[in-house]
């Protein structure tokens, strides 16, 4: 039996979603946007994404092959980028069978590709690690790996690689990185794909056959001074109500490990919300949420599945009231800024607990 008694949810906003990628899509109006869907589509429900999309993306991409099977299951039927390859040497079976694109970056995967019989005819990318080295073949490898594919192989080959500083526009890295790839592009005129979300809007020049929509797709820019001529429209609002309501006196403390004390006499709201949610543990105490349009702060430590909130400078707070803790009304990235990560894990670590419910 499916039961829902709390009404902690993280609300997805599929239509900011479609405006999100065709307002980026715009502004690369020659390049191919893939929609990437990587980490369950940064936590905004990886089906209810591509469902969205799917009548307007050639390409989606994921990480790796156990990602676009689940797609394939629930009805997604576009071609799938696998970003990390195949793991197995069986993945390359999988990938022809289900219209999968696989990048490659290791010699390991190509000995896998050269030994199936008849050879592997799916669309193949190769990763050229140009400064990450995290993942790819070096700069001066591909010639190497190039000798290895057949004509067939080679006639649709995208060459990918990816940006460690497309958020940072004063950086220079990013034009040595991408000069590096055009080099092999031109010299084996294939196609290519180096421009992430960052790379999207702070790059023009990045913009290659094909750019790899990820983070602003959802709605976060993946920098402060991206130039936008339009906001992004968050995706995801992660809301919870609000469970209890009572007053400490001055000197009293909240929480474990008496973290806040009462510097007046306090009204508390608890909210049913926690770590164990995805809420992050570390966010300090003054991090905001938005209740009845004013910013209030949290207070103490974030437990389990409950936080505390000073809601004395409101009017007319309530049991069930509900609570924005990221979202249209309080950007994601004053959160983070207050819990010392990125956006990015934070809408990636929502936990299963939260459903997932479109707006209506």
């Amino acid at each position: 039996m499916n039961y829902t008694s709390r009404l902690t949810q993280a609300v997805i906003d599929l239509d900011a979603l479609v405006k999100n990628y065709q307002y980026i899509d715009n502004l690369a109006s020659n390049s191919n946007t893939i929609a990437v869907l990587k980490g369950d589509a940064y936590g905004h429900d990886a089906s209810k994404v591509a469902h969205a999309l799917s009548s307007k993306v050639n390409l989606f991409a994921v990480a790796f092959i156990d990602e676009a099977i689940a797609l394939r299951s629930n009805g997604i039927n576009n071609t799938v980028l696998i970003l990390e390859g195949p793991f197995k040497a069986s993945d390359f079976k999988l990938a022809l069978e289900n219209n999968f694109s696989l990048m490659l970056h290791s010699d390991y995967q190509i000995k896998w590709l050269k030994s199936i019989t008849p050879e592997f005819s799916g669309d193949i990318w190769l990763k050229v690690d140009t400064g990450m080295n995290r993942l790819g073949f070096q700069v001066e490898q591909i010639d190497n790996v190039m000798s290895q594919l057949s004509a067939q192989q080679r006639s649709n080959l995208v060459l990918c690689s990816h940006f460690s500083t497309a958020d940072q526009i004063d950086c220079t890295q990013p034009d040595k990185q991408l000069a590096e790839l055009k080099a092999l592009v031109s010299k084996y005129n294939c196609k290519y794909s180096m421009a992430n979300s960052a790379g999207i809007l702070n790059w023009p020049a990045s913009h290659g056959d094909h750019n790899r929509l990820g983070l602003a797709l959802y709605g976060v820019s993946p920098s402060s001074d991206s130039p936008l001529s339009q906001p992004l429209i968050p995706v995801m609002t992660l809301q919870a109500n609000i469970i209890a309501l009572h007053t400490v006196k001055v000197g009293e403390s909240v929480g474990y490990g008496d973290t806040w004390q009462a510097q007046r006499e306090t009204q508390l709201a608890t909210v049913a919300i926690g770590y164990a949610d995805g809420y992050p543990r570390n966010a300090k105490s003054g991090t905001p949420v938005f209740i009845k349009g004013a910013l209030a702060p949290l207070v103490g430590r974030v437990s389990m599945d409950m936080i505390t909130i000073d809601t004395t400078d409101l009017k007319h707070i309530t049991i069930g009231d509900t609570v924005e803790l990221w979202g249209k009304n309080l950007s994601i990235d004053i959160i983070a800024q207050n819990s010392d990560t990125i956006s990015y894990e934070l809408l990636t670590r929502v936990s299963k607990r939260v459903p997932k419910v479109v707006a209506g």
